[in-house]
């Protein structure tokens, strides 16, 4: 059997959960298994109705020690599922929790560790990954034999479809001290306005260009218009103009949207190396020489401030 643990918002699976059982099915059809899933939480019940939906097998944490998340919580979670399914292979979103429990899922399991794929080719012995590395600028291939543990890079997959009525089965698990040595004490949470940045079909991203933190309600209302979201560079962050949540880059989030506008950023490569992958760039920037334009589809030699009201303008004529 192919586990597949699966992201929620507390509701309903993610995106990145539909995206990795996307990749958990293509395991399973190598091995000829079927494909158990994971959710974890408390008070999950909406959740599991949708969840089942995508897999044979629904296993269900929901308890209230799994309330708040941390890495030896979801980390037992995972193992307790893994050992009941007998599960030859675990698959999850490389989410920034992801990335925390997998690594550690492995070393537990003895397993193998393929991390932030981008594409499967998984046979009868083994698991064949392509994946990005040197800032997305190389791709390389990894094999691991079996048992394996997949995280899957976000927006590289197709989305799940739901295919029938999985069975739901409850499962406890035992925190030890280990797990629960690490104790969630608070939680702040940011009130967000638009889509969540690494999900958004439509990213527009200021750059030190703009010249100020006021002049971002421009890219703010340009976003809005186009369903977006709003990113920024680490000049950006770093002068206090916009939150690190909506960093973009090597140290901030890698986005994959359909359309990434660049408003006055430079480019440097640790700017590409988060958004390199979108399908369609466009770029305003007055200096013609800036390094974005290597990555650019579209690109506008001009100045940002006054090609923004432009461009709000148009998209609102388009609207209309």
């Amino acid at each position: 059997m192919v586990l597949v643990f699966i992201d929620h918002d507390g509701k309903k699976p993610k995106k990145g959960g539909l995206e990795a059982i996307t990749r958990a099915r293509e395991v399973a059809g190598a091995l000829g298994v079927s494909v158990a899933g994971l959710v974890v939480g408390s008070g999950i019940g909406e959740v599991a109705e949708e969840a089942k939906k995508y897999v044979d097998t629904l296993y269900v944490v929901d308890a209230p020690e799994f309330a708040d998340y941390t890495a030896e919580k979801w980390t037992a979670a995972a193992h307790a599922a893994a050992q009941k399914a007998g599960a030859k292979a675990v698959v999850a979103p490389a989410s920034r929790t992801g990335r925390t429990w997998t690594a550690r899922l492995a070393a537990r399991l003895d397993a193998g560790l393929l991390e932030d794929v981008l594409e499967l080719e998984p046979s009868a012995d083994a698991v064949v990954a392509k994946r990005y590395t040197f800032l997305n600028r190389v791709l390389e291939k990894q094999k691991a034999a079996y048992p394996v543990v997949i995280s899957v890079k976000p927006n590289t997959a197709p989305l799940a479809e739901p295919k029938g009525e999985g069975q739901v089965e409850a499962l406890e698990v035992a925190l030890g001290e280990l797990e629960q040595k690490v104790k969630v004490l608070e939680k702040i949470q940011e009130e967000k306005k638009r889509v969540s940045l690494t999900e958004a079909p439509v990213v527009v991203t200021g750059g030190r260009g703009m010249g100020s933190a006021e002049a971002f309600k421009l890219v703010e209302e340009l976003a809005d218009l186009l369903g977006g979201a709003v990113g920024a560079t680490r000049a950006v962050v770093d002068a206090g103009w916009r939150p690190y949540a909506e960093q973009v880059g090597q140290t901030g989030k890698t986005v994959q949207p359909n359309l990434y506008i660049a408003l006055g950023v430079s480019g440097a490569v640790q700017h590409q190396a988060g958004m390199n992958k979108s399908k369609v760039v466009v770029a305003v920037n007055k200096d013609p020489d800036a390094p974005i334009f290597k990555e650019t589809d579209y690109g506008i030699v001009g100045d940002v401030r006054q090609v923004l009201p432009a461009m709000i303008e148009a998209v609102k004529k388009l609207k209309d």
